[in-house]
């Protein structure tokens, strides 16, 4: 179950990486994540959850695979 819930961890922190990687490289807007500071009313965040979303879908997925593969052993 540890060993599970590691995989998916993983698998979701380098799915989004690439992903924000891809999207602050090619410079595709609905890919990257950043901050904008503004001075007079604290800060404000911008950018899109999309990379977090497709990592959170592929962790899943290789979490549900990674299970199944154990149970099978």
């Amino acid at each position: 179950m540890k060993k599970t819930l590691f995989v998916a961890l993983f698998s979701f922190l380098i799915i989004s990486s690439v992903f924000l990687l891809i999207g602050h490289v090619f410079n595709i807007q609905f890919l990257m994540f950043s901050f904008y500071k503004e001075t007079e009313y604290g800060f404000e965040s911008g950018g899109s959850v999309i990379p977090f979303i497709i990592g959170f879908i592929g962790s899943f997925a290789i979490g549900k695979y990674h299970e199944k593969k154990e149970l099978l052993k």
